[in-house]
C-alpha cells in the first residue's frame, strides 16, 4: 500500500520518505528512487540479509552527501 499512497503526493523529488520496519523492500526503494525521493527506512533482524549488510560497511568512512 506504500506505492498507492505515495502516488497521491504530487511531487516526491527531494523529499525524504521515513518509513518503520515493515517498509524495508527493494521494491519500496526501487519506487522512491525512480520518483527522485530519499529514504529512511528501519531494518530489524528479521531482514537478516539486509540487517547483517548494513552492519558491515565502514560507517565512520562513508560521507555525507
Amino acid at each position: 500500500m506504500l506505492q498507492p499512497l505515495l502516488d497521491t503526493v504530487a511531487d516526491l523529488a527531494g523529499a525524504v520518505v521515513t518509513s518503520d520496519a515493515m517498509h524495508p523492500q527493494r521494491e519500496h526503494a526501487d519506487y522512491l528512487l525512480a520518483q527522485g525521493a530519499n529514504y529512511i527506512a528501519i531494518v530489524k533482524g528479521n531482514q537478516k540479509k539486509l540487517h547483517r549488510r548494513l552492519k558491515s560497511p565502514p560507517w565512520k568512512d562513508i560521507p555525507l552527501q
